[in-house]
């Protein structure tokens, strides 16, 4: 199985570009409106500048808070102080204490923290720095949201489709690859070795489904871009179905495993059991073709004739069991 050891929309190559342009694009806004300190806007954009869309517009966010805070704080008080260490310290401990009752993020807390200090250093230079930082900074940030929505923005689609392509036909192989397992006895060895891999599978899905969902309800907030969040959506839907798959062969491993060693698994067993991991496999397609996943279609009873009215007994004791295990982890 591949690995994969980054989220599905890093991409460093991307980032850099949409960094450079905004850069050079909130240095000439800022100069065109008159800034003395221009370098603040492409501060802001380099600092906002993040692989998804929701981190750009919550730092973003968190920046401003923290800025517009931190200059009233010094505004009030800075004129009439003595630049040192001590008083320093004390605007930074009083304003980071302030900004703590008020309920504010770490982020916004180190804004304000960052914005005390250069306000309170630059301000009694220049009677423009504390405007220009808000200003600028108001630049930067809405630059650094329209560049990363606006510039390449197909690339998010385009990213996640391709992931869940991979992760789907991975699932496809993993089926076929247990079809074969079970008809061999269940190797608890290949077991082992396939628990592993499921493990890192099910967490690398529950993570893009976090960054999917988060970046197609941002794209909502936006003109021109509701059927990038449609799409993303679907992509969505159709990921937490993979990651059923996925967590279904996670939990039944260790059964197939005990059953294999415990030497009752007859060949009419490995037989059904091989058979519905080849049903499970063909039904991978369909997502592909943008229909569900009919995990239910032509599910048979997998329990001889005779133990069928043992069913929900058994049932309950392989709940029990995980349960037991669970408790005793």
């Amino acid at each position: 199985m591949k690995k994969k050891n980054s989220p599905v929309f890093e991409n460093k190559s991307l980032v850099i570009w949409k960094m450079a342009i905004a850069t050079a694009l909130s240095w000439e806004l800022a100069k065109f409106t008159g800034s003395h300190h221009p370098y603040l806007a492409p501060l802001t954009v380099i600092l906002c500048m993040k692989p998804l869309l929701n981190q750009t517009i919550l730092f973003a966010f968190y920046r401003f808070i923290g800025t517009v805070f931190g200059i009233i704080l010094v505004i009030m008080v800075a004129k009439s102080l003595q630049l040192n260490g001590l008083t320093l310290g004390i605007l930074i401990l009083s304003g980071g204490f302030i900004a703590k009752w008020f309920k504010l993020d770490m982020n916004a807390i180190e804004q304000v923290a960052l914005t005390i200090l250069l306000v309170f250093v630059f301000e009694q230079k220049s009677e423009h720095y504390a405007f220009d930082r808000i200003k600028d900074m108001l630049i930067g940030a809405a630059v650094a949201i329209i560049v990363n929505v606006y510039i390449f923005p197909s690339t998010f689609v385009k990213r996640a489709a391709t992931a869940f392509n991979e992760y789907s036909s991975e699932l496809s192989t993993m089926f076929s690859e247990y079809s074969l397992w079970i008809l061999g006895g269940c190797d608890p060895v290949k077991g082992n070795e396939y628990k592993e891999q499921l493990k890192k599978t099910v967490q690398e899905l529950q993570q893009m489904k976090k960054d999917v969902k988060k970046t197609a309800k941002t794209f909502g907030y936006f003109p021109f871009c509701m059927k990038k969040k449609t799409i993303l959506k679907e992509i969505y839907q159709k990921t937490k179905q993979i990651s059923d798959g996925y967590s279904y062969l996670l939990n039944v491993t260790e059964t197939f495993k005990e059953w294999g060693s415990s030497e009752t698994m007859t060949e009419a067993d490995k037989g059904v059991w091989s058979n519905q991991m080849k049903r499970f496999n063909r039904d991978i397609g369909n997502l592909k073709k943008e229909q569900s996943f009919s995990k239910g279609s032509n599910f048979p009873s997998l329990l001889p004739a005779e133990q069928l009215a043992q069913q929900y007994h058994i049932s309950l004791v392989q709940v029990t069991k995980q349960f037991i295990n669970q408790e005793n982890a």
